[in-house]
């Protein structure tokens, strides 16, 4: 039932008026188009409740198929459109699952806010001209005003005047309002040149740059051109990325970028005394559009001088007052920061984006124990613990870095909330929030973008997460890592076509790599394209330590039932990742490869190698695999101490319990238990293949075969979840059994045969492929 339709309404200083069509912030009009104010009059119409992504589709475009991602594209829009309320009020919330909901506090009114004070100022002038009208005017003998109407007149003239008064003090409080929020216009995109002259010190005058990117990349308003954009532009130019770029070259890397304006810089060292410079300007006719200076009399000023500089270019280059005072947090809390703190931070974050983490690791801890206060360092020495598989200290350390997230910038506030609720509560729907926040504040950062497909992809969340890794991709359109992400994102909503198109897109841009590659396998593999296949594994060849290429190989090889091949393949993973110092990440994907070796078939080989090392209770794919070994005991005892230390972890609760104990259930020879056990992870069948497989295995040995039919197709109609999963081809065994105990004869002969075709080259003493043959031959 919708709720009352009204004129205009206002929700966090935004006022929308109906009759004119128009949205407005504090005034200031917002341009939205058609369907996006459609959509938003809807949503406010029935924020009594979550409007269904069906009923909007149908509302919004009558007797029309529009696919669900046009109307996430209008939501991210409209997002963007109302993202100048503070961070942490909700207007639009997405419902996982359900719709969407108008989550902000509604002011309802008949009329317009300025027909309102138009009005008010109207009486106050009415009353004003009667009140001075002339006396003499009148044709009337004029009489001498009594005592008692003296009173009155005073009091009238007392009244009008106060009237008068907080009419003026109400116009100098808006007109100071609006001279707080007065912008130079829409927003701006920069390109950060490196600074010329030098400290003195190399790894200071690179710190030095990147404490300037930190404080101007946490304003709303002025964004940077990524560094990887920068470096692709340059290489486009036929410049090599570390070229000095001179402002010639600085100005057409601006153009090139689409961006409005670029930076440089230039420090002068005499003595112990520093003049550090900082100038915008206009890349399309090469105006100066501001300069800011900063005299630093020690080396440990100049930290703080970067902050000093970073706010006077803002502002020069059209961010409000309120913005920048709203959004000026300093990488460090005084001016006499540590010097050390901040190289080792620097150098720190740098190794951990090169993939060296143990070296990562050492540099960020040196950080943290020179400025025990470093939120930043405690978030990449996160990012790095996890990076090398090392969860326990990861979670550590995020949990300082949330201790200290008041002392960061907002951008790393975001990213601090967003790891600690992945990480250390484990809260997925929590994240998307976060994420959510993060884009509606900071519609420009690709971080948070690609976070929050990343988050919705978790959840099985399709549609919306290829919308958000699309707008991830405009924001950083030569990063390899976010072209590999799309096309992922792609198979997952049934495209490979598109997915093929950006994998070619990433090595015709010089993005070629082992991330690509890795997509590109899958992709050649979903197509059934030989050709392509053979073309991804001459690129293996030329590669022999690309590891995440190999990882798909033994996935395939599983597909197949060649167990003998993915046990080699195994063990050359096993040896690429140590020569790499991956220990961490080797016992981690070792374990897994165990699990999905026993779930396949090959039991003994997936035994052997899940007992090589110790296991983690804490992950979820381990803990599976104690029961498989046999110690069920120690899985049992697994998921109370989850409980009791991750209370809110959703994939946990949903995902990892439901099928531990089910696992368990199905050792003990409880069938029924474990698929419906299994019908709890439900939400979480399209970010995988393993769980409507299990429930299918389930539903067959608790004797209902027309269920377990209906898992077992729902695995084969959707490979595109997960191209490469043995969970496939097993799944046509799975159908065969269930088809040949309803008494379906053909479709199990056919079903029987497929799977055959599948493991054509399987190895020829694998118990699953005897096992099969003999059923079929008794067919």
């Amino acid at each position: 039932m919708s709720l009352k339709t009204i004129e205009s309404v206002r929700f966090y200083d935004y006022s929308v008026d109906r009759m004119n069509w128009s949205v407005q912030w504090q005034g200031e009009p917002i341009a939205l188009s058609g369907k996006s104010f459609d959509l938003l009059l809807y949503l406010i119409d029935h924020r009594d409740r979550v409007v269904s992504k069906d009923e909007l589709l149908e509302k919004l475009w009558p007797q029309q198929f529009i696919e669900e991602s046009n109307l996430a594209q209008h939501i991210f829009l409209l997002r963007k459109a109302l993202s100048r309320h503070e961070a942490g009020q909700k207007i639009i919330q997405t419902v996982p699952g359900r719709g969407y909901r108008f989550d902000a506090p509604v002011i309802e009114s008949d009329a317009p806010t300025e027909e309102m004070v138009l009005h008010a100022t109207e009486s106050i002038t009415r009353i004003t001209v009667e009140e001075e009208e002339d006396p003499a005017a009148s044709t009337f003998p004029v009489e001498l005003p009594s005592a008692s109407s003296i009173v009155r007149r005073r009091k009238r003239l007392a009244l009008i005047a106060a009237a008068l008064l907080v009419a003026l003090t109400a116009g100098g409080w808006f007109g100071w309002q609006r001279w707080l929020d007065r912008t130079g216009g829409p927003a701006v995109t920069v390109v950060l040149v490196p600074m010329e002259g030098t400290t003195g010190d190399t790894v200071l005058d690179s710190s030095l740059v990147e404490v300037l990117r930190m404080d101007i990349v946490q304003s709303p308003y002025v964004s940077l051109v990524p560094t990887s954009t920068v470096r692709a532009t340059l290489t486009a130019m036929m410049h090599k990325p570390d070229d000095h770029m001179t402002p010639a070259m600085a100005r057409e890397v601006c153009e090139r970028t689409n961006s409005q304006a670029f930076v440089t810089g230039n420090i002068a060292r005499t003595g112990q005394h520093f003049l550090v410079t900082e100038e915008a300007t206009n890349c399309v006719d090469g105006t100066v559009i501001g300069q800011a200076k900063y005299e630093a009399t020690k080396l440990e000023e100049l930290p703080f001088a970067m902050g000093k500089l970073a706010s006077s270019l803002r502002q020069k280059l059209g961010e409000s007052r309120r913005s920048i005072a709203r959004f000026n947090t300093p990488l460090f809390q005084e001016n006499t920061a540590s010097l050390d703190a901040l190289k080792a931070y620097t150098q720190g974050t740098q190794k951990d984006v090169e993939g060296k983490f143990p070296e990562a690791i050492a540099l960020l801890k040196t950080a943290t124990n020179a400025d025990p206060q470093l939120a930043a360092a405690y978030y990449n020495l996160t990012a790095a613990y996890l990076s090398a598989a090392d969860d326990l200290h990861g979670r550590e350390a995020i949990a300082k870095a949330y201790a200290l997230r008041d002392r960061a910038t907002k951008p790393v506030q975001f990213a601090i909330d967003a790891m600690y609720s992945s990480e250390f509560t484990g809260d997925m729907y929590e994240l998307v929030r976060v994420y959510q926040s993060w884009t509606d504040l900071y519609p420009r950062s690709s971080q948070a973008w690609s976070g929050l497909a990343n988050a919705q992809g978790d959840l099985g969340m399709n549609a919306e997460s290829l919308a958000s890794q699309r707008r991830t991709v405009e924001l950083r359109p030569h990063s390899q890592g976010m072209l590999a992400n799309l096309a992922l994102r792609q198979m997952r909503n049934n495209d490979p076509q598109a997915a093929r198109a950006t994998c070619e897109r990433a090595i015709s841009d010089h993005l070629d790599g082992d991330g690509i590659r890795i997509r590109y396998l899958e992709v050649a593999y979903l197509l059934k394209d030989q050709t392509l296949l053979q073309a991804q594994r001459a690129w293996e060849e030329a590669h022999p330590d690309a590891v995440g290429v190999r990882s798909i190989e033994d996935q395939i090889a599983m597909a197949e039932g060649r167990f003998k091949d993915a046990g080699k393949i195994i063990d050359r993973l096993r040896e690429l990742r140590r020569q790499q110092g991956l220990s961490g990440p080797d016992e981690e994907m070792t374990k897994h490869a165990a699990v999905e070796l026993m779930q396949s078939g090959d039991l003994e080989a997936g035994k052997k190698l899940f007992q090589q090392t110790p296991v983690d209770t804490e992950e979820g794919q381990e803990v599976v695999g104690l029961v498989y070994v046999g110690e069920i005991a120690a899985a049992q005892a697994a998921i109370p101490a989850w409980e009791a230390k991750y209370p809110h972890a959703t994939m946990n609760h949903l995902f990892w319990e439901p099928k531990i104990r089910a696992a368990i259930a199905m050792a003990q020879h409880r069938a029924a238990a474990a698929a419906a056990l299994l019908e709890i992870a439900r939400p979480f069948d399209t970010i995988g293949r393993s769980i409507p497989w299990l429930r299918g295995n389930a539903y067959l040995a608790a004797s209902q075969p027309a269920l377990a039919e209906k898992e077992y197709r729902s695995v084969i109609a959707h490979p595109e979840f997960d191209p490469t999963s043995p969970y496939i081809s097993l799944s046509w065994l799975g159908l065969a059994r269930s088809l040949r105990a309803e008494g379906n004869r053909s479709g199990a002969i056919d079903a029987y045969q497929h799977f055959l075709g599948l493991w054509a080259h399987a190895d020829s003493d694998n118990p699953t492929l005897i096992q099969a043959k003999l059923e079929l031959s008794a067919m």
